[in-house]
């Protein structure tokens, strides 16, 4: 989740172009969905994330809970 008083999380172009691919590959419908799959697939598999990314999904993820 952003800081307070923020209401975004700048992600890398890296990221969102991994999130598009997703986006279009899974059919999901947002954004939101595609980090959910991502950290959802990421636990299953052997590749390894970056801190940072780890961080801005879940950011993501916990911004769509609201």
């Amino acid at each position: 989740m952003p800081p307070d008083g923020y209401t975004t999380v700048t992600i890398s172009d890296e990221v969102a172009e991994k999130l598009a691919q997703i986006l279009v590959e899974r059919g999901c419908q947002s954004y939101g969905e595609a980090v959910d799959y991502a950290a959802d697939a990421m636990l299953v598999q052997e590749d390894e994330i970056t801190v940072q990314q780890l961080i801005q999904m879940l950011a993501e993820r916990a911004d769509n809970l609201d």
